[in-house]
């Protein structure tokens, strides 16, 4: 099983620069042939930060994924899985661009099949049916407020104490103000979250209440994420100009 070619050679490109920096500035070289060739919206350190999550943070519950998309983020969780040697990730996704295929095929090309749980339907709709503890949640699904908000409520409830959610586009890199209003709404330190930060595109917090000093190690993100300022202010700047 082979994965699918994507887009252009700039794409391409892309891919491969994403994949050169999770490992020269996050020293994760197992993630870096799922960046290079499985295409997404995931920056190089970010993957590396799932990666690490999914394959060092304390707890037992499940990793859950909401919007899987091909694959390239529900990779970088169940490649740290299987160095962790436990646990599953539930990729929950409606894969409405009929992606549901692809997703498999990169599962098996990496291996990884067994670590994954595909589960087609949306979010909510999955999230009522379901019980037990979640040790990260990722909720990267539909990016109107409205979803983002919802997804957040249906399922965090579910997050082990010292578990970690991320909420994907919901910085100031991000095109989506939905996402990012829900974080800065809901992304605070007190009674939820005893821990808080934003590295590329993503929000994170740690629930409340485990009573674990870990601190989730994030290599790269401040060069990386001011690298990321800068061009975005370069691009502005030159779109004012023309």
């Amino acid at each position: 099983m082979t994965v699918r070619k994507i887009g252009t050679w700039k794409d391409a490109l892309r891919r491969r620069l994403e994949a050169a920096e999770s490992i020269v500035f996050a020293g994760s070289g197992e993630i870096a042939p799922v960046l290079s060739q499985v295409d997404g919206y995931l920056y190089g350190h970010e993957a590396a930060f799932f990666y690490r999550l999914a394959r060092e943070s304390p707890g037992s519950g499940a990793v859950v994924e909401i919007g899987s998309f091909r694959g390239r983020s529900t990779l970088c969780f169940a490649l740290g899985l299987r160095r962790r040697g436990a646990g599953r990730v539930f990729a929950v996704d409606p894969h409405v661009y009929r992606t549901e295929a692809e997703l498999r095929e990169n599962l098996a090309h990496f291996g990884a099949e067994e670590w994954v749980s595909v589960e087609v339907a949306p979010s909510r709709e999955y999230a009522a049916g379901w019980c037990g503890p979640i040790r990260i949640l990722l909720i990267d699904g539909d990016h109107s407020e409205e979803a983002a908000r919802g997804d957040l409520e249906a399922w965090l409830p579910h997050l082990e104490p010292g578990g970690f959610v991320l909420l994907h586009d919901s910085t100031d890199l991000a095109a989506h103000p939905g996402p990012r209003k829900v974080a800065e709404e809901s992304f605070r330190a007190g009674p939820w979250f005893d821990q808080i930060g934003t590295l590329g595109l993503t929000t994170w917090g740690r629930r409340a209440g485990s009573g674990l000093d870990y601190r989730p190690r994030v290599f790269g993100s401040g060069v990386m994420d001011r690298a990321l300022h800068l061009k975005r202010r370069l691009r502005k700047r030159s779109r004012n100009i023309s």
